[in-house]
């Protein structure tokens, strides 16, 4: 009896004691198994997200256009994508571009057989010298590549490089593992491929025809929001932001050497397949990262325009090569009036206390 009294009084008092402890907020996010995913991943790992008050969730998906696709069916509240699906996805006013995930410029390849007479000339266009093929060696050839995704607009820039486009060869739309699977099976003369395919890709003895770097197309893997839930839930995207950027910071101090463990088990988790030490190295050294106040930098508008924005007019002027917009969705595709940096400059902001 006398236990019982005591139990009550404590749990009483304990009542009255003030409760600092709240409930980390679920976050809904969508990623690919590659390096973007990698910086949540690891911040997971190490707690971070419950740090900033977030129990951040990790959705997989095979392609940006099947996260931007899926939303609905999966609700996912933010996500790395590339800036090709985002942007198809942003005509209809559905996401808001919040961040810069990475550079993956130097990552996405046009692959070719070795025997290929793609490989024949180097140098066509003089302006692009590390860039094979001339349009003899192109015109009316065959290749896979996902549409409406980064590896595409690669495709499409190289093709303007030597004086093409898409018209004058033949596309295949296949995903990613389909299309490694169909080429090794020698269909299509060649492929366009992100990392890490890209190293499955050399594991075959595939050349590299071109990378999207040397065609001097920018490839930003862009973090985006769902807009209705950003209008609403504005902390939640500023804790996500902080969580991420803490990631880039620990990436930018710590040589890609010392992190390639960590990403080899990222990687084989996240695919169920497995890297070597010295792809993880270079998948990290390939993929830039950009901390807060180069992020504020790239979104920052000067004399009505950004190093961000040209990056994505470029891309938008690609989407309407494809003939996949109207004349309203390009009109609000050019406009960028989904790309914000409010939620960058909240993370700048002092912490309320």
């Amino acid at each position: 009896m006398r236990f019982r009294v005591l139990m009550s009084l404590l749990a009483f008092v304990l009542c009255l004691l003030p409760s600092h402890a709240k409930a980390a907020e679920q976050l809904q996010t969508a990623w690919i198994g590659e390096h973007e995913a990698f910086l949540v991943w690891y911040a997971k790992q190490k707690g971070w997200d419950k740090d900033a008050g977030l129990d951040i969730r990790m959705l997989r998906f095979g392609s940006g256009d099947k996260i931007v696709s899926r939303q609905g069916d999966y609700q996912w509240k933010i996500a790395g994508c590339g800036a090709v699906p985002t942007l198809m996805a942003a005509s209809k006013g559905q996401f808001y571009v919040v961040g810069i995930g990475n550079d993956e410029s130097a990552s996405n390849a046009i692959f070719t057989r070795a025997d290929s007479p793609i490989l024949k000339m180097k140098g066509f266009n003089p302006n692009c010298p590390e860039v094979y093929g001339n349009p003899g060696s192109v015109r009316g050839k065959t290749f896979i590549v996902p549409k409406g995704t980064s590896a595409h607009y690669m495709l499409s820039r190289w093709l303007h490089v030597l004086g093409l486009n898409e018209r004058d060869v033949n596309i295949v739309d296949m995903q990613p593992s389909e299309a490694m699977k169909a080429f090794a099976d020698g269909q299509g003369d060649a492929i366009a491929l992100w990392a890490p395919q890209t190293f499955e890709a050399e594991k075959l003895g595939l050349k590299t025809v071109a990378h999207s770097s040397d065609c001097n197309a920018r490839q930003p893997i862009l973090l985006v929001a769902n807009m209705d839930y950003a209008n609403k839930h504005k902390g939640d995207i500023v804790a996500f932001l902080r969580v991420y950027l803490r990631s880039v910071d620990m990436m930018k101090k710590t040589p890609a050497e010392d992190l390639a463990d960590d990403y080899m088990r990222f990687y084989n988790a996240w695919t169920g397949k497995t890297m070597t030490r010295e792809e993880a190295i270079r998948d990290i050294k390939d993929h830039p990262v950009y901390a807060l106040d180069q992020q504020l930098d790239m979104f920052k508008q000067s004399y009505g325009t950004s190093e961000l924005r040209e990056w994505l007019h470029d891309i938008v002027s690609f989407q309407n090569e494809t003939g996949e917009l109207d004349r309203r969705d390009l009109a609000r595709l050019e406009r960028l009036h989904y790309v914000t940096d409010i939620y960058l400059k909240a993370v700048k902001a002092p912490a309320k206390k």
